[in-house]
């Protein structure tokens, strides 16, 4: 219908992430060695270097992924990942170190433009659930120089040419970038909604509209850029800290979504977590204790 988008080959390429890796791999865009599988005993006689991740080919909020340490825990991951994937598949990747972040973006014909990087924390390993982000991210100008020309070349790699991007990365110890997933949308969890708008003054949803409008985005700042933090709900302790917020802070909260009791049901993906909040203020490290997190925030 000539409607302004992505095309159709995109749309595919940042849905399943098998072919997302494939487009990498043949673009030289750094990714995780990868292998898919529609057949579990196939997978079960092939597969003898661990850890690996596991994960189904085509979902998304962490479903059904496991870091698979030995041989013997593979079986199990498999079988999770294949039940939930639309198409009955598993991709078994190479396992990397590193701290996980996340660049939000709209590109707009063809051009991309980076808005802000995300600093990701998760529960960890087996399965890695999202427990919270922050933005800005506190990378240094080297390293985000670093980051965008690598995803320049993975979003090119896909093709997208015009919508919101979240792409999804780890720097390794050593200060490599190397891309894990990157989606032609909005990041969820609040970040494209919220985190980015509080943290950059953008207007990201207006500008997504706009690029689905055929409309250049505008990037003016509608407001003064803060520090802003989502944090998930798991357990008592999440509670205790939210409560801690709302008595040192309460002009820094933003949103506070309805909230479930902790133990009202197991917490497997990030569907299932049992709410969340969103602050924002101009210092820096006046949330970091939440991060869960000991590394050094520089920004």
């Amino acid at each position: 219908m000539h409607l302004p988008g992505n095309s159709l080959d995109c749309v595919e390429k940042s849905t399943n992430k098998f072919l997302m890796r494939t487009a990498f791999f043949k673009a030289g865009v750094p990714t995780p060695k990868f292998e898919k599988y529609s057949d579990i005993q196939d997978a079960m006689t092939n597969i003898n270097t661990f850890p690996v991740i596991v994960k189904p080919t085509d979902r998304s909020g962490s479903r059904a992924v496991t870091k698979v340490e030995r041989k013997e825990e593979l079986q199990q991951a498999l079988e999770a990942a294949m039940s939930v994937s639309f198409e009955k598949a598993a991709i078994v990747e190479e396992y990397i170190e590193g701290k996980e972040f996340s660049m939000e973006g709209i590109t707009y014909h063809g051009t991309h433009h980076f808005l802000t990087a995300t600093r990701k924390s998760t529960t960890g390993a087996p399965h890695f659930i999202e427990n919270g982000h922050i933005e800005p991210a506190g990378l240094s100008d080297e390293m985000m120089q670093k980051i965008k020309a690598e995803l320049t070349k993975a979003l090119d790699a896909l093709g997208i040419t015009d919508s919101a991007t979240h792409s999804e990365f780890k720097i390794t110890p050593e200060g490599e970038v190397r891309i894990i997933e990157i989606g032609a949308r909005m990041g969820g969890d609040c970040i494209g909604s919220d985190l980015v708008y509080l943290s950059t003054g953008y207007d990201f949803v207006k500008m997504v509209i706009e690029a689905a409008m055929g409309i250049e985005p505008d990037f003016s700042r509608k407001k003064e850029p803060e520090h802003a933090i989502i944090r998930f709900i798991f357990d008592e302790k999440d509670l205790q800290n939210l409560e801690r917020v709302k008595c040192e802070a309460p002009e820094s909260i933003r949103f506070v979504s309805e909230l479930e009791k902790p133990g009202a049901h197991a917490i497997v993906d990030s569907s299932s977590r049992l709410g969340y909040y969103i602050l924002s203020c101009k210092k820096k490290d006046k949330f970091l204790w939440l991060l869960n997190d000991d590394e050094k925030y520089e920004m």
